[in-house]
């Protein structure tokens, strides 16, 4: 079973073969996925120690850019390890987890820095619980502005990838680790991202001009930070079980 999955007879790079990196990608985007479900959880009852819902959430907004990134490399060591030529669509999948990276770092960390605080407390201004981070927010309109749209964007770049993940998953050969992967769960849990982000930022742009949070706020929080991350939970579970299983074979292959 799985041959062609991965080279066990080449040595492996400092990244590993191209299931072992699908095994650290599912490790830590599951970790991700538990970390926001658990600030969900100390958002309501308080902090426990020196855990707070804030540190766990800037955790996750670290650990998921890796993640991802692993994933793309995943994909793009796949046919090289069969000894074939660049797939068009695997290479667009590969591309397309760089950019999601390339642009979440962007919204998530230069954009704040560049208005002069960071992301946590603008949002925390929007929701009325930081002054001062209001304050920036609004006096920073188009910045905010750009700053929603490149999170939007993130989330469809996100999505568009998980969907050729599902085409490609369809036209895998048997002998591929990618025929295994939870794709329709992922594509499932990528479009209630999206959507959910798209809630978000239009119940908070009329706080911007002054206004009140929009109603679309509560659902949007419940999608993004509830529903997604447990349906990406149970997709990472998994792939993390796939990758672990493919090692296993490897590793039973390997001459004594």
């Amino acid at each position: 079973m799985n041959e062609g999955l991965a080279n066990g007879e080449r040595p492996l790079r400092w990244l590993g073969d191209s299931a072992a990196r699908l095994t650290a990608a599912s490790a830590l985007l599951l970790a991700t996925n538990l970390l926001w479900i658990i600030a969900v959880v100390l958002n309501v009852i308080g902090p426990v120690g020196s855990l707070s819902a804030g540190l766990l959430a800037w955790l996750a907004f670290v650990l998921d850019i890796p993640g991802v990134l692993l994933l793309a490399a995943a994909y793009a060591g796949l046919t090289r390890e069969q000894g074939l030529g660049w797939n068009r669509r695997r290479l667009a999948i590969t591309l397309g987890f760089v950019l999601w990276a390339g642009v979440s770092v962007y919204w998530r960390f230069i954009l704040p820095l560049a208005i002069g605080t960071d992301l946590q407390d603008l949002f925390l201004g929007l929701l009325g619980a930081n002054p001062g981070g209001l304050r920036l927010a609004q006096a920073s309109w188009a910045s905010m502005d750009e700053l929603f749209a490149w999170w939007i964007a993130a989330g469809a770049v996100f999505f568009a990838t998980h969907v050729l993940i599902a085409v490609d998953y369809r036209r895998s050969s048997e002998g591929e680790w990618t025929a295994g992967l939870p794709a329709y769960v992922w594509v499932l849990g990528a479009a209630v991202s999206l959507l959910s982000t798209i809630l978000i930022v239009t119940a908070l742009l009329p706080v911007l001009g002054a206004g009140l949070l929009g109603s679309t706020f509560t659902s949007g929080v419940v999608g993004k930070l509830l529903v997604a991350p447990n349906v990406m939970l149970s997709g990472y579970l998994s792939s993390l079980q796939l990758g672990r299983s493919l090692k296993a074979a490897r590793r039973a292959r390997a001459p004594p």
